[in-house]
């Protein structure tokens, strides 16, 4: 049964009240009274994907007032010039708070896809107005052909090597996100791209596990390999492919079974937080609660189960708890 939502104060609650309680407690402690997301495991930083995220879980949670202060600092603050996309980070420990311009894809189409689901929500246009250019300059400028498949480009600058290689990080396919986005911008290149993104993710297959990388390089020819220079771990960025596969229903068990598997083989010690997938080194410390939120879902999906309500526990820094919120919010659309 779907869950019933009851308004308390603006905000809907969920029938059982656990996951919009998370909500409260993400925005009490990392939004601020204008709006901004604070990265607080990351020196208070801002980015695009705290606050596209955290956009999704105010409309999630029918919290307009939320909604408008967090999209209203982000259009103000960090639009790129001439453009719909938006300058990746911004730094308050600095004189200059954007020292870089360039975007962030991920944060983008979070961006676009909370602000068409709030403008289904609340019937607002100017909602659904600014969610069509942004979708419209993320095709125009971040989708590429290679070897006669489209890659999504992680930003507009630095991603495009002069071999014809490209980087991409595999976590930045929201494939919700790319389900809804045809209805916003109506080009066919979104399915292919979807459709595309989960045959490069078939490719991306490496070591003892058979893990995807956090970064990927894709060549001219179509080879896949993890992108040089930056370590090659499973960890930090490529949790969230899980939590995509299952929130967009691409969460095959073929898809899942090797990162489960993976998992699995810490029954009497902790999951830890990353797997180098050349070596298979592992990271000395366990993964945080947000990754643990995410493995309880894709186990659960595996297994055609209900996956634990997930919640915020007080050593939470931002991005852990925006994980927590995320996969809360991928379970309840499992839901029949």
């Amino acid at each position: 049964m779907a869950a019933v939502l009851l308004t308390f104060g603006g905000v809907a609650h969920a029938d059982d009240g656990l996951l919009a309680g998370e909500w409260l407690n993400f925005r009490d402690r990392f939004v601020a009274d204008n709006g901004r997301v604070r990265d607080t495991g990351n020196k208070d930083v801002s980015h695009t994907e705290g606050q596209g995220s955290a956009m999704l879980f105010a409309e999630a949670f029918n919290d307009r007032a939320s909604f408008d202060r967090i999209w209203g600092w982000t259009r103000d603050t960090l639009r790129r010039p001439n453009s719909a996309l938006f300058a990746w980070r911004w730094d308050p420990n600095g004189g200059k708070p954007i020292s870089d311009t360039n975007n962030a894809t991920d944060g983008d189409m979070l961006i676009a896809w909370a602000l068409e689901r709030a403008a289904r929500r609340w019937h607002a246009p100017e909602y659904r107005a600014a969610a069509r250019r942004i979708t419209a300059d993320i095709r125009k400028k971040l989708i590429r052909r290679v070897a006669g498949r489209l890659v999504l480009l992680p930003g507009v600058d630095g991603f495009t090597q002069q071999d014809g290689a490209v980087i991409v990080n595999p976590s930045y396919y929201i494939y919700p996100a790319l389900e809804a986005f045809p209805h916003l911008d109506g080009s066919p290149e979104w399915k292919r791209l979807r459709r595309d993104g989960l045959g490069w993710l078939a490719k991306a297959r490496f070591g003892e596990w058979g893990l995807p990388s956090d970064w990927i390089t894709i060549s001219k020819e179509g080879t896949v390999a993890p992108a040089a220079h930056i370590p090659p771990r499973f960890g930090f960025d490529a949790i969230r492919i899980p939590l995509y596969l299952v929130w967009g229903r691409e969460a095959t068990q073929a898809r899942l079974a090797s990162v489960v598997r993976f998992w699995n083989g810490f029954t009497d010690k902790p999951v830890p937080a990353w797997v180098d997938v050349t070596d298979g080194s592992l990271a000395p410390f366990p993964a945080p609660s947000g990754f643990r939120a995410i493995i309880d879902l894709a186990r659960a999906r595996l297994h055609d189960k209900a996956a634990p309500m997930p919640q915020i526990d007080d050593n939470c820094d931002y991005y852990s708890a925006s994980l927590i919120l995320l996969a809360g919010l991928a379970r309840d659309a499992m839901r029949p």
